[in-house]
């Protein structure tokens, strides 16, 4: 929560969706400080804990069976309804696992309620541990720590410098493409709260 009230309190007021790892209280955290805001749970990160969680040949099935109806479900609802249907089929034979995870369905999978286009966008927090790799490379080359933490600063933002001149300099074409949809969901979420305040 400090996080986010330090977010808020320098003017993150409106979010449209958060993408994060499923850290223990995060849910509760997003739905206090951003309660209209979508809440994406790492994709990528539910075909690991499936891998460590399930017998290889039952995780190979399960993850090929999650990624068909992530980029072949219509929309949120069609993803919902498969998601737990596949979980079905699995749930005497790993009862634990399955119910933790079709508990949080609607955070697996809330990255199909935007444009298809921008989905295979959101879905996933391996952007940000790209960007996290970058840095940890930096520490171990520096002998396996920063002096102090402006040193970790300056390597932040020098970091964040040559992304921004090299790889994010024309951004994602796609995004931009998707800019207009984006905004109308923003506006339409928080034009019905204002209505409703």
């Amino acid at each position: 929560m400090r996080v986010f009230d330090d977010l808020i309190t320098r003017g993150l007021k409106k979010v449209l969706i958060v993408v994060s790892d499923d850290f223990p209280g995060i849910i509760d955290a997003v739905r206090l400080a951003y309660p209209l805001a979508d809440h994406q749970l790492c994709f990528v990160h539910l075909q690991r804990n499936v891998r460590k969680h399930m017998a290889k040949d039952d995780a190979s099935v399960f993850n090929k069976e999650l990624d068909k109806l992530r980029t072949s479900s219509a929309d949120f609802d069609e993803a919902i309804s498969k998601f737990k249907l596949l979980c079905e089929q699995y749930s005497s034979k790993y009862p634990r696992f399955i119910k933790g995870i079709c508990e949080k369905a609607e955070f697996y999978l809330a990255h199909m309620r935007y444009p298809e286009d921008l989905r295979k966008y959101i879905y996933t927090t391996n952007a940000v541990e790209s960007v996290n790799s970058m840095i940890e490379k930096i520490r171990i080359n520096s002998g396996g720590y920063f002096q102090s933490v402006e040193v970790l600063e300056i390597n932040i933002y020098l970091q964040r410098e040559n992304l921004r001149r090299g790889k994010w300099k024309n951004g994602v074409p796609i995004l931009k493409k998707c800019s207009y949809n984006i905004l109308q969901l923003y506006n339409i979420r928080y034009e019905m709260e204002t209505q409703n305040s």
